[in-house]
């Protein structure tokens, strides 16, 4: 008798081991999300505005949950310079550009947003921005870890620690650049050529991809603090609307 009966269970378990994983049953469809991205340098005045608008956006409930966002920094690709790009404001704006996008890379958006908005803030704008100090002291008031966020070895250059007393000491945009990770360098290169390859060079440009307008995207510009070629409106409640709008549509594309 126990021998039959561990014959059975035998039997149950190899039948069992044939069947397919019941995960596999459970495929969970992706939901297609609007492109929003915006095209920004760090110590542009037109930059700060159309940011300090876009931190409502994003700050709206599931918003985040709609949008796929983009950064993208203007510059102009330069092999003669010391980060291999040549940026407006000079090369502490090329070093703020890397700082911000060692925040994107390493951090969920809205807190990687929150920083770069400490930065935008204090009405010295933009005097700090470039500077390792500006960046850390946003970093801790937003309450991100300077190291284990990975924040710290993209930014910082190994030959710089924490509490090396040539980060104190050093003052010039050169001096600046040899403070700078290896990652940031490589971020900033590869970001800048992407924008220069698209043609971009007013900061700000904001384009939201569009399923409904006739040319695929909706673009809006801030140009010596004014904002042009809005048709959608430029408050964050319109940029909501279009958000939603598009979002709304996409999900309709998805099952056509």
């Amino acid at each position: 008798m126990r021998s039959l009966f561990a014959l059975i269970l035998l039997a149950g378990l190899a039948a069992s081991s044939t069947l397919p994983a019941q995960q596999s049953f459970n495929v969970e469809l992706s939901v297609p999300k609007v492109n929003v991205s915006l095209y920004v340098m760090s110590r542009c005045p037109d930059a700060r505005i159309c940011e300090n608008v876009f931190e409502s956006v994003i700050q709206k409930e599931g918003i985040l949950d709609k949008i796929d966002l983009s950064i993208g920094y203007i510059g102009t690709p330069n092999k003669t310079e010391p980060l291999g790009v040549t940026c407006k404001h000079g090369q502490i704006e090329c070093i703020g550009n890397s700082h911000q996008l060692c925040l994107y890379k390493h951090l969920p958006i809205d807190k990687a947003y929150a920083i770069i908005q400490c930065q935008n803030y204090p009405s010295s704008f933009p005097k700090e921005i470039g500077t390792i100090e500006s960046i850390k002291k946003c970093v801790n008031t937003v309450g991100i870890d300077w190291i284990k966020s990975g924040i710290g070895k993209c930014i910082q250059s190994e030959n710089f620690n924490q509490t090396s007393k040539s980060i104190i000491n050093l003052k010039t945009k050169d001096e600046e650049v040899k403070k700078l990770g290896k990652e940031a360098k490589i971020l900033l290169k590869e970001n800048v050529q992407k924008v220069y390859e698209k043609g971009i060079k007013t900061s700000c440009t904001i384009d939201i991809d569009s399923t409904i307008e006739k040319y695929g995207k909706r673009r809006c510009i801030v140009d010596g603090g004014v904002w042009k070629g809005c048709d959608d409106g430029h408050t964050p409640q319109d940029f909501i609307r279009v958000i939603e709008e598009e979002y709304k549509n996409l999900q309709g594309k998805k099952f056509d």
